[in-house]
């Protein structure tokens, strides 16, 4: 039972009269359910293949590794570097090796303050590009990263 307003007179109607929003709201529906799948964009992504897991890979004589210790101790790759000393091992190390990466990683307790000072060295002495190794990388035991 409606309500009627304008009695029998044909006055104003306080019903909403909802069939052409449902006509409008199903039209557009049918556009965006069509244009959707045209819309969608990628990108094509090269995915190395993956690696049997017994397989280890082998070390790249080429690649630098700078690794630093809880107890603020300094290697470059297995050898272990004085503070002082390191700009000058790695002005020597990095000479002639245009923008290959030299990859730094730290163990998880060492404070950023100390991991950024040691990147700050490695990048004002040579090298253009820095990989962060997310996992610690143990300098005595250290299977380099592949890749770079």
């Amino acid at each position: 039972m409606g309500m009627d307003v304008g009695g029998s007179k044909g006055g104003p109607k306080s019903e909403i009269n909802v069939t052409p929003l449902v006509d409008v709201m199903l039209v557009l529906l049918i556009i965006f359910m069509i244009l959707q799948p045209m819309l969608q964009m990628g990108y094509d992504v090269n995915v190395p293949p993956n690696l049997p897991s017994n397989v280890v890979p082998e070390a790249n004589p080429d690649q630098i590794i700078v690794s630093l210790t809880t107890n603020l101790e300094i290697y470059l790759n297995k050898e272990r570097v004085d503070r002082a000393q390191l700009p000058i091992r790695l002005q020597e190390v990095l000479r002639n090796r245009g923008n290959k990466p030299v990859f730094f990683s730290c163990e998880d307790t060492v404070k950023y303050d100390d991991a950024m000072k040691i990147m700050d060295i490695v990048r004002n002495n040579g090298a253009k590009n820095i990989g962060i190794v997310m996992d610690w990388v143990n300098p005595l035991e250290q299977v380099m990263p592949a890749g770079g």
